[in-house]
């Protein structure tokens, strides 16, 4: 227990968030390939999963508890003989999709369109559709709030021509959007209206702050404000670093000359091209380090230096012949599941309640009689995982392809003329029995790491306004930044932009350990997230933020209303030098996937290296059109 104690941190007390709490840590390294039962660690599954908020996304907070159990039966073999054998169901579907993220919504929608009259079968393994694009819900003080707890994000407006603008187009979105406005009589602030701009692409405003403490936990710490904007001045940073940040993000200095730069960039980590091509201080490294992580999954040190160009990280002007179109950065409450939403509404009408209008599909309660019914074209079967894909004999020759689920009910398995597999790499090469050995030797090439998502719901943030924030940056301890948006309204969802009301303060938590293996560092990040008990992430999250913003009156106990915390054990896939292009002449292992195998097709979202919404969905279409040649 810290030195804060456990009363000043209003860990003693009986609240909702945490009532099914008693906790001890988890074991960790190797103990999790052998978790116990959630009853016997915590007395139930609510006691790994937490407090997951109101609403239909309640039961679905990251990977739930059976979500893991079912994944992990499957690793350790629980599927390779299924005694008693699995439920036929008797039927069959033109075409399975496994996995109700974005990319199995994206693969479902364009095979509605391209072949109406056929069937389609999704099965999702957690509670509700949507994969890592799903919301958190609220109630405080009568005001509803919403928070994303994964995707999001998107770029507005979007260019003509592009993927995002063709779908925004066809799914009916609107192509403006209104936010709660600020009170000026109230002194000025600048927010965000997503989670990651601020970050670092748009992060010279004055209402962000950077937070040093040199001295350690407890001393009163530096607050510097809109350290980008001012060019590092008042930052504790030795002056030799400070140039180098300076070069960093501005150096227009061309570092290779050929028209090849894409297929040179990914020869090597973007910790080699920042210290080695651009030879800066390691300090640079450092700081882009958590950055790079929260947007693609690890650090500078293992993810190619193409990947960092792709996403527009700093080092790169010289590339690009002129500065690319900024759009504007925008978060829907719930992040990206409104986009999940409106796949579903198109699929199935009545799956959402109320009309097809941007209120009515954002805010409409989830008809879930209406998502598996045998008269849909596209049908939804949640709380199933997929445990065996297999062609039914030879798969040159085969007419079908088997699916085994596990659901809440048994293990069944039915029939289907084309598979789509749309859920992750870590899984589906488990779960295709017959995969070939190039598919196979591919899917070791793709590595996978954790994300933690914390949605803290507050009575109020006169703390923060006292500080002058909507956004900061530290160095140590939990997480390393955290925000609030400033709320889009949607019909009836007019949450308050008022210091004194109340609101959700969001972060975006990687795991990475600069150093180690990439393979090493996603199992030691996934050992911390799954062994770390909701009551240690409580503390930690409660510690941090009176650290941060104890000297400007927040109080854990008066302040706090609710967390929930959204755990994503393989959240991103993570791009290693060669994974865009390949290496040594050989095809990049993503090239390989990409590619049909028999009646089975791949839409993983991590395909796109750097994962984002319209990515998923262009897998998942590329996907479907390659089974229409043998459906």
């Amino acid at each position: 227990m810290s030195k804060l104690g456990q009363k000043s941190l209003r860990m003693d007390s009986n609240i909702t968030r945490r009532d099914f709490l008693n906790a001890s840590l988890l074991g960790a390294g190797a103990t999790l390939l052998t978790l116990p039962a959630p009853s016997v660690m915590f007395g139930g599954n609510a006691g790994w999963n937490g407090y997951g908020g109101v609403g239909d996304y309640a039961h679905s907070n990251g990977n739930t508890w059976e979500v893991l159990r079912v994944g992990h039966d499957v690793r350790d073999g629980r599927y390779d003989r299924i005694s008693p054998p699995a439920q036929d169901t008797g039927e069959i579907f033109d075409l399975v999709v496994v996995g109700g993220g974005l990319s199995g919504l994206g693969a479902a929608y364009y095979f509605a369109k391209e072949r109406p009259a056929l069937k389609c079968l999704i099965l999702e393994n957690h509670p509700i559709f949507g994969g890592e694009a799903k919301q958190n819900e609220f109630i405080v003080n009568g005001q509803r709030l919403i928070g994303p707890q994964g995707s999001n994000n998107f770029g507005f407006p979007q260019r003509p021509g592009t993927i995002s603008y063709e779908l925004f187009g066809e799914l009916g979105f609107p192509r403006k959007f209104e936010h709660q406005t600020w009170d000026p009589k109230l002194k000025p602030l600048v927010f965000a209206k997503d989670h990651y701009g601020f970050q670092i692409w748009a992060d010279k405003a004055p209402s962000f702050g950077f937070f040093f403490d040199e001295h350690g936990p407890g001393s009163k710490g530096q607050w510097v404000y809109d350290m980008w904007g001012h060019d590092l001045e008042g930052t504790p940073f030795p002056p030799k670093l400070k140039q180098d940040f300076l070069t960093w993000r501005t150096s227009q200095k061309p570092y290779y000359e050929g028209n090849d730069v894409a297929q040179w960039l990914d020869t090597m980590t973007y910790k080699d091209y920042i210290e080695k091509v651009m030879g800066l201080d390691p300090g640079v490294t450092r700081y882009a380090d958590p950055i790079l992580a929260a947007a693609v999954g690890l650090g500078c040190d293992v993810t190619s230096a193409y990947t960092a160009w792709e996403i527009q990280m700093p080092g790169f002007a010289f590339t690009r012949k002129s500065s690319p179109p900024h759009a504007e950065y925008h978060s829907f409450p719930g992040g990206n599941v409104s986009i999940a939403r409106y796949f579903m509404k198109a699929l199935i009408p009545g799956a959402i309640q109320g009309e097809r209008t941007f209120e009515d599909i954002l805010n409409g309660r989830v008809n879930f009689d209406a998502l598996d019914q045998t008269g849909n074209g596209v049908r939804v079967r949640l709380a199933s995982t997929a445990v065996r894909v297999e062609h039914d004999g030879a798969s040159e020759g085969a007419d079908h392809v088997l699916v085994t689920y596990a659901g809440p009910e048994g293990v069944f398995r039915l029939k289907a003329k084309g598979v789509v597999m749309a859920g992750g790499s870590w899984i589906t090469k488990m779960v295709v029995r017959d995969l070939p050995a190039d598919y196979k030797l591919a899917y070791q090439q793709f590595h996978r790491s954790p994300m933690l998502v914390v949605n803290v719901a507050l009575n109020n943030w006169r703390f923060m306004y006292k500080l002058g924030l909507t956004g900061c940056r530290w160095f140590d301890g939990f997480g390393f930044c955290c925000n609030i948006r400033q709320p889009m309204i949607v019909g009836d969802y007019r949450p308050p932009l008022d210091p004194d009301k109340p609101t959700l303060l969001t972060f975006y938590v990687p795991f990475y350990y600069p150093g180690q293996p990439i393979h090493d560092q996603g199992v030691r990040g996934r050992t911390e997230l799954f062994s770390t008990s909701y009551a240690d992430y409580e503390r930690q999250i409660r510690e941090q933020m009176l650290r941060l913003f104890g000297s400007a009156g927040f109080n854990p106990s008066r302040d706090i209303a609710g967390i929930i915390l959204n755990r994503w054990g393989h959240a991103y896939a993570d791009p290693q030098p060669g994974f865009y292009f390949g290496r040594d002449g050989k095809l990049a292992p993503r090239d390989i996937l990409r590619k049909r195998y028999s009646r089975i097709a791949f839409a993983h979202s991590e395909m796109n290296g750097h994962q984002n919404w319209s990515g998923a969905a262009m897998e998942g279409r590329h996907a479907m059109e390659q089974l229409l040649e043998v459906i």
